[in-house]
């Protein structure tokens, strides 16, 4: 069961809304093997709050939570885990200068070719943040210039790091909805000692923009290449080549397309998932498809399609995902994979009762010798007592086929909820 609490208090121009509860789940593979797998009943204890802020001066969203969980025949160890995604933005100066704040903090997957288990995960938390400045050259132009300082960590991991990046654009608004520009941005890493065989890494990207954003639709076009200069090696030189696509058909629906060939790593993939994240390094509008979620300090080479379909009319909605993408790693060449994927979302609505049901695929092929089929169901019913207590019972399967031997596994989980809310905080595991 899930029992939890909810309020929501003002804050100056802000709301900030607080939430707990208690979870209890049953695995019947909570190790996803594919010989003697074992159940597992699960209680959790959850805290958790969000914040959103909008006015002339700072705009700002955070979703935090902290997650205890008890395994109740002891197959794993007892765990507390976290969850946050925040991005604040301070005005200081309207229009000339500001300050941007970004950070996540979440599981990844330590090895990408083991399946999504709680051994095959470690905290990580990605930090962004600095200034930018404006200046108008005319009613038309402008010149653009900023600076982040970045931090990326991971649990008892060998990949942490710290960058700083600078950008400067040239900005020209061709009208109130559509600007082009031309951008430069370098960036530095540095590796924490011990965190090889990566190396120093310094990154110029040099690209035009075209943007066009308007209420129905949106185009970001973005037209480049980037340098990457390695310590003690060769230099690497790639495109850069970025398009999103967004287009209303009516208020309840909307076709999202979005591709990419760029180089990228774990931390900027990360960065650009964070709400409304202003990262210098992708301020296109936010993929379908998360980007990276593995542990990883290397660079890579993502080549990446998703095109998504979107109709909610708030009593009955679906949506359609499709995507592919190829990723090729600079160090850990073992670990390069071709991904196809997709995802459908089913959700009904009424006074007492929401019906949520969802199916993904994923195929991930590694090299020539090694496929891995994943498919996950999800349905989940929950019952609206009165205005503030909601009961829900969800049920799933996971399911992988692989090539490699005794990598295939099946687990069925089943969850049952009960919560009390008064605000807009959702109380739910967020692992």
């Amino acid at each position: 069961m899930t029992l939890g609490w909810a309020c929501v208090v003002p804050v100056y121009a802000g709301q900030v809304d607080f939430g707990v509860g208690l979870s209890f789940a049953h695995n019947s593979n909570i190790k996803r093997v594919e010989e003697n797998p074992r159940s597992e009943w699960t209680e959790a204890a959850m805290a958790g709050l969000a914040y959103r802020e909008s006015t002339a001066d700072v705009s700002a969203r955070v979703l935090a939570q902290v997650e205890r969980r008890h395994f109740v025949r002891n197959s794993i160890s007892d765990d507390t885990g976290g969850f946050l995604d925040g991005a604040a933005v301070w005005r200081i100066l309207p229009r000339r200068f500001t300050w941007i704040i970004e950070d996540t903090f979440r599981q990844v997957l330590l090895d990408v070719t083991a399946p999504d288990t709680i051994s095959n995960r470690a905290k990580s938390n990605s930090l962004n943040t600095g200034p930018d400045f404006t200046f108008a050259l005319s009613s038309t132009n402008s010149a653009e210039i900023g600076a982040r300082y970045g931090r990326f960590d991971i649990e008892n991991s060998t990949a942490d790091n710290r960058r700083y990046t600078a950008f400067g654009r040239g900005v020209h608004a061709l009208s109130a909805q559509t600007k082009v520009s031309l951008n430069y941005e370098a960036a530095r890493a540095y590796f924490d000692p011990g965190a090889q065989p990566f190396p120093r890494i310094f990154r110029q990207d040099w690209f035009a923009r075209f943007q066009n954003l308007s209420a129905i639709n949106s185009t970001i076009v973005d037209l480049g290449t980037t340098r990457v200069t390695r310590e003690g090696g060769e230099p690497l030189d790639g495109r850069l080549a970025r398009l999103t696509l967004s287009q209303a058909f009516s208020s309840q629906s909307t076709a999202r397309l979005a591709l990419s060939d760029q180089i990228s790593d774990t931390y900027s993939d990360l960065i650009r998932g964070v709400t409304s994240s202003t990262a210098p390094v992708d301020t296109s509008v936010a993929v379908v498809v998360p980007g990276a979620n593995f542990a990883s300090g290397d660079l890579y080479h993502s080549k990446r399609g998703d095109l998504a379909y979107v109709n909610n009319d708030g009593r009955f909605g679906y949506t359609l995902q499709t995507y592919e993408r190829r990723v090729d790693f600079m160090t850990l060449e073992n670990n390069d994979y071709q991904e196809k994927g997709g995802k459908f979302v089913w959700t009904w609505n009424s006074a007492v009762m929401r019906f949520n049901a969802s199916w993904d695929y994923t195929r991930r092929t590694f090299g020539s010798d090694r496929q891995d089929t994943d498919r996950n169901y999800e349905a989940r019913v929950t019952f609206s007592v009165n205005r503030n207590v909601t009961v829900s019972v969800q049920g799933g399967r996971s399911e992988r086929q692989s090539t490699a031997p005794l990598n295939s596994y099946v687990d069925n989980r089943v969850v049952l909820l009960l919560g009390y809310s008064s605000g807009f905080f959702d109380v739910q595991s967020r692992r």
